[in-house]
């Protein structure tokens, strides 16, 4: 599941690829790691998974940093099924043609701030029950990345850093990934990671590879014979070089 920040850019994207290629036939377009979503390990089993996640997509032009909150929720194992209205902190989820719930591209603020307890609630249909529920679990504070290299060496260990451990956060998930999908993912509860040569060793060396860090808490919650966890999530992505 891509994150909004991907859909967001996508169709701009899309455009100057179109532009590039009428200038150039021969013009081949750049290959990039995918961002997608990350899952903390310790998921257990459930009927029902909600993620709340805010990201940050750059400056505006007053130099303040620009949030962007997204939505996504699956109900039913394995078969995704439709469970009525969706709603994080009283804003409606759009269902996919798979019974997937995501936040729709025009709406990007949830409420999602540092502290924030969200609110979640549905409809039900298809055996599980209308709820309401505010989590005890609260938003974890800005995660940001304190120099990230532009190159990394494939052959030598390297120490990742987030300038300080997000309060209220579980633990953080970190994930580096080269542009044919191959990646090292690994949580933490201090704000650095150390990476050995040895590991850094399954991935392939390219340009445009992808860093991404989730400072995330999360709740196990059981209603009406079902189980539901709830996520929420900070994040950060860095563009690097693998060599």
């Amino acid at each position: 599941m891509n994150s909004l920040k991907t859909l967001l850019f996508a169709s701009l994207s899309f455009t100057l690829i179109l532009s590039a290629c009428k200038k150039d036939d021969d013009f081949v377009p750049e290959k990039y790691a995918e961002e997608t979503v990350l899952y903390p390990e310790s998921i257990s089993e459930h009927d029902g998974i909600m993620l709340a996640l805010r990201d940050y997509i750059g400056i505006d032009l007053t130099n303040q940093e620009i949030p962007v909150d997204a939505g996504i929720a699956e109900f039913g194992n394995p078969a995704l099924v439709n469970v009525g209205e969706v709603k994080i902190n009283n804003k409606a989820l759009t269902e996919t043609s798979s019974n997937r719930y995501v936040s729709n591209i025009d709406t990007y603020n949830f409420d999602l701030n540092e502290g924030a307890q969200n609110k979640w609630a549905i409809a039900g249909g298809n055996g599980f029950s209308s709820f309401n529920k505010t989590l005890t679990v609260k938003m974890p504070g800005k995660i940001k990345f304190s120099n990230v290299p532009a190159v990394i060496s494939l052959s030598e260990s390297v120490t990742f850093k987030v300038e300080k451990y997000p309060n209220h956060t579980q633990a953080i998930i970190w994930n580096l990934k080269d542009i044919e999908g191959n990646f090292i993912q690994k949580e933490t509860t201090t704000n650095e990671l150390t990476l050995t040569a040895a590991e850094l060793g399954a991935l392939k060396a390219a340009e445009n590879c992808l860093l991404k860090v989730a400072a995330y808490s999360m709740e196990n919650w059981e209603s009406g014979g079902k189980k539901y966890v709830f996520i929420n999530q900070t994040v950060e992505t860095a563009q690097i070089e693998l060599k």
